[in-house]
């Protein structure tokens, strides 16, 4: 495989780098969160971060006084806020829940309990959003919120997340953007956040025709909803592991066949959860939210849709999670890319070394390849070029022949280079695999836990090379459902020691030297 320069290549587009998600606003005054919120943006570095739950009783927004007038309050919301531009993470807002004092039912989701009830008064829904966006302009400046998202409630599509219709949730929308726009005429306020890629097209043309203000498109995907749809075994029309990727370019089709082309799409929630039959679907009791094919599925996916929409959050950051209680072993099947005790998982190690894929792309020679770009990917940079390769193994698929590639790339100069290599497998990059080889403990020792955090890092080794006519040639290898990195740029000069001349070095080794008085 050989990878040549290429004048029109440009950068990635990352649209993954755009969001990441945590399970509720409330979450998000835990310091141990908020921790691994920074673990994440430093190693990583995210642009916005989006949850549920900014309205939800828990955090104390609205209230109803005796005599019936509806107040507000703000210090939790401001806590979060604070927080999270504290680390250069703008919110990408979802209105909702409903508050009790606003909830026209008692119908409630989640251990946490968020109402999903209509509004008793839409005009009342309005005001709030009018009161909220006017609040965080005054915190935070006219500017900063116009940068902001503001999405309409969470997968309304759904009986369990939205009590009423979709006609009722079209008039919940309406009203939020009318108290949005009423606020300031410039932020941005979109929808319908729903499930499974549905709604898109009725909910932009109830846009169209109503004149109601519409900014972006907002939706959901798991790669298990194949089986959700499709719950016999064998009735399924997508070829395994197609089911994502097709979905996903159809939604952006169906935003460019409709009354607005150039309506940015959002995907606020997805992850790497997937089933091999209707039998298997688990939203809880899934452990591919923590072993290695979360790798590769995430490294195959993005590379794949980079060009598919404008931002993919990947639902979520952390462990600390209780959306079905919080979660009691170090790991849980939960959906966070670090564990409770802020330990990385394969999904981590994928983003991570997505992350250092800087420069244009470089394009393949001409038949150099059996592998698509999304299974293979370089990028140069000033300094150093950048490979990865994903040998993702759907579920379905009994065998995954390994991935093993002799990859040429353009050298940085003559001479000698260094090639960095690492690897996420099973016990290096992963190590739930290690936990279940422990027994699955319930609670970790100190050395436990040292052992999975030295074996949630992935492998590493470096070789010297020599450019050859201008390339440098080195092995990529990647078992069923593993991700390969390398790094490689112009060896440097050999190290020259202490900063000490010669002849001072020998005088100090002499005066050093002598025996004590």
């Amino acid at each position: 495989m050989r990878f040549e320069i290429d004048a029109t290549g440009l950068p990635l587009r990352m649209p993954w780098k755009k969001g990441i998600a945590v399970g509720r606003a409330y979450e998000l005054l835990r310091e141990d969160l908020l921790s691994h919120l920074r673990r994440a943006q430093a190693e990583i570095g995210f642009k916005y971060c989006r949850f549920h739950g900014i309205f939800h009783d828990d955090m104390a927004v609205v209230q109803r006084t005796a005599a019936g007038q509806v107040v507000y309050q703000w210090q939790h919301v401001d806590k979060v806020f604070d927080a999270l531009l504290s680390m250069g993470l703008k919110p990408f807002v979802e209105l909702n829940p409903m508050p009790s004092a606003l909830a026209s039912g008692e119908q409630k989701m989640f251990f946490y309990q968020m109402n999903v009830t209509p509004p008793k008064d839409y005009r009342e829904w309005e005001e709030l959003a009018y009161a909220f966006a006017l609040h965080c302009m005054g915190r935070y400046g006219v500017e900063e919120v116009r940068s902001w998202y503001f999405e309409v409630w969470n997968e309304p599509n759904l009986d369990c997340f939205w009590s009423g219709s979709q006609a009722e949730y079209f008039e919940l929308y309406r009203a939020s953007a009318h108290g949005l726009r009423r606020a300031d005429s410039q932020l941005r306020v979109g929808g319908p956040a729903s499930s499974q890629a549905r709604w898109i097209t009725e909910f932009i043309d109830y846009c169209a025709k109503n004149e109601v203000p519409l900014d972006f498109v907002s939706t959901h995907l798991y790669p298990q909803d194949e089986y959700v749809e499709f719950s016999e075994p064998g009735t399924s029309p997508y070829s395994p592991g197609t089911f994502f990727r097709t979905t996903a370019l159809e939604a952006q089709a169906k935003i460019k066949a409709s009354a607005y082309p150039e309506l940015e799409l959002h995907w606020t929630e997805w992850n790497a959860m997937s089933a091999d039959a209707g039998m298997s679907v688990s939203c809880v009791e899934n452990p591919t939210n923590d072993n290695l094919f979360a790798a590769s599925f995430i490294v195959e996916n993005c590379l794949a849709l980079d060009s598919a929409a404008d931002s993919f959050f990947f639902w979520v950051v952390s462990d600390i999670f209780e959306e079905v209680g919080f979660p009691l072993s170090p790991y849980s099947c939960t959906y966070g890319l670090l564990t409770v005790h802020g330990i990385p998982k394969a999904s981590f190690n994928a983003f991570l070394l997505m992350s250092r894929l800087r420069g244009p792309r470089l394009r393949l020679a001409s038949g150099s390849s059996r592998h698509p770009e999304h299974v293979l990917c370089a990028t140069r940079d000033a300094t150093a070029t950048h490979v990865i390769a994903s040998n993702h193994k759907p579920l379905e698929v009994l065998e995954q022949p390994e991935l093993r590639e002799r990859v040429s790339v353009p050298a940085h100069g003559p001479g000698e280079h260094l090639v960095v290599v690492e690897r996420i497998r099973a016990g290096a990059g992963s190590a739930w695999e290690t936990w279940v080889q422990m027994g699955r403990p319930q609670e970790l020792s100190p050395v436990e836990e040292r052992l999975l955090r030295q074996h949630a890092a992935p492998e590493m080794q470096v070789f010297r090379v020599l450019a050859v006519e201008g390339f440098v040639s080195f092995e990529l290898v990647a078992e069923a459902n593993e991700v390969a990195y390398a790094e490689i740029r112009k060896a440097g000069s050999p190290s020259v020691g202490k900063g000490a001349a010669a002849a001072e070095t020998a005088l100090w080794n002499k005066l050093l030297g002598k025996k004590s008085r």
